[in-house]
C-alpha cells in the first residue's frame, strides 16, 4: 500500500501516545507501517518536526523500574506452569511488552496449548494459580502482579481470523513476548501470523531477525495425550460455569480470549483523534485500505 513517510511517521507517534508511551527515532523506524524504504535524513527531519509527548519520557522511565520487577515476578510463575505437558508456550501481552506497565498493574498472559487441549490446559492452569492465589479473579480490585490468563490459542489454530487483522492487533502480535515455550511454539505463532508483515515490515523483519540468530528451541515435550482424553469434560464443566457470567468473551474451538474491555473499539478511537487532527486518513492506516 502506498503511504507517504509522513502520514506514516504520524501515525505511529500517535499509536505510542495512546499510551504515554514516546518513542525514540530508532523506535519509530522500527514501528512504521507499511513504509519499506525511506531516507534516514527524511526520517530524522520529521522526528524533530513531528515528536510530541517528550515530557512523557520521565513516565516511561519510572514504569520501565516498575516493569522490570514484574517480568522477574512474571517469570517466577511461568516457570511454574512448567509442570503442566500441554502448555507449549507462554507469554506476555499488554503493556508490559514495552515495559510499559504502571506499579498497580496486573500481568497479563497468553498460553499456546497442544491440539485438542485448550480446555483441560485452561482448567489445570486455573486451579494450579489459584492454589497459590497468584490468578486475577473478575471480582479482584488489587491487580497488582496477579496473573490474568486471558487468552489461551490451540497450536492448531494460531492464526488471528481474518476480520481482525489491523494495525492494532499486528501490533498485538509482534509484541507478544515468550517467556518460555516448547517445540517451536513461538517460530509457529509467528509464521501462522505471517500477514502482520503489511501492517508493519519493519517490525517483523527484527522480529523474525532476533528469533534467527538467538532464539533456540527446546526439544519436543510430551503433549499429554491422556489428557487430550478429557478435554470434552474440561470443556463441559468450564462452559456450564461460564454461561451465567458471560460478557465480551470470545469463545471457540481453537482460542479462548477474556477481555472485559474490547480494546480494539478504544484504541482505533484515540488513534481517529490524533490522525484526523492530523489529516491523516484511519482506515488507510488502521485496515490498510
Amino acid at each position: 500500500m502506498n503511504i507517504t513517510l509522513r502520514d506514516a511517521m504520524i501515525a505511529t507517534i500517535s499509536y505510542a501516545d495512546i499510551f504515554d508511551y514516546p518513542l525514540t527515532e530508532e523506535e519509530v523506524r522500527i514501528w512504521l507501517p507499511y513504509v519499506h524504504k525511506y531516507s534516514r535524513r527524511s526520517l530524522k527531519k520529521m522526528y524533530s518536526s513531528y515528536h510530541f509527548g517528550r515530557g512523557q519520557f520521565e513516565t516511561r522511565k519510572k514504569r520501565a523500574v516498575w516493569s522490570a520487577d514484574k517480568w522477574v515476578y512474571a517469570r517466577r510463575v511461568a516457570k511454574l506452569l512448567k509442570i503442566i505437558p500441554t502448555i507449549k508456550l507462554i507469554g506476555i501481552t499488554g503493556g508490559l511488552t514495552r515495559f510499559n506497565a504502571r506499579d498497580a498493574d496486573d500481568i497479563d498472559f497468553l498460553i499456546i496449548t497442544a491440539p485438542k487441549t485448550l480446555w483441560v490446559t485452561r482448567g489445570f492452569s486455573t486451579i494450579l494459580l489459584d492454589l497459590f492465589r497468584l490468578r486475577r479473579r473478575p471480582s479482584d480490585t488489587k491487580l497488582r502482579n496477579l496473573i490474568c490468563l486471558n487468552m489461551f490459542m490451540d497450536e492448531d489454530g494460531l492464526m488471528v481470523p481474518l476480520k481482525e487483522q489491523d494495525l492494532f492487533t499486528a501490533h498485538e502480535v509482534l509484541l507478544m513476548t515468550p517467556l518460555w515455550e516448547r517445540d517451536g511454539a513461538y517460530r509457529k505463532f509467528l509464521q501462522a501470523n505471517r500477514w502482520v508483515r503489511r501492517f508493519l515490515p519493519n517490525a517483523w523483519g527484527k522480529r523474525n531477525q532476533e528469533l534467527d540468530e538467538s532464539y533456540s528451541l527446546p526439544l519436543i515435550h510430551a503433549s499429554g495425550f491422556l489428557l487430550q482424553l478429557i478435554e470434552p469434560v474440561a470443556q463441559f464443566i468450564q462452559l456450564r460455569y461460564m454461561n451465567s457470567r458471560r460478557t465480551t468473551e470470545v469463545i471457540s474451538d481453537k482460542v479462548i480470549r477474556f477481555h472485559p474491555r474490547d480494546a480494539r473499539v478504544w484504541i482505533k478511537r484515540e488513534l481517529k483523534e490524533r490522525l484526523t487532527r492530523a489529516n491523516v486518513p484511519l482506515d488507510k492506516i488502521f485496515y490498510g485500505r
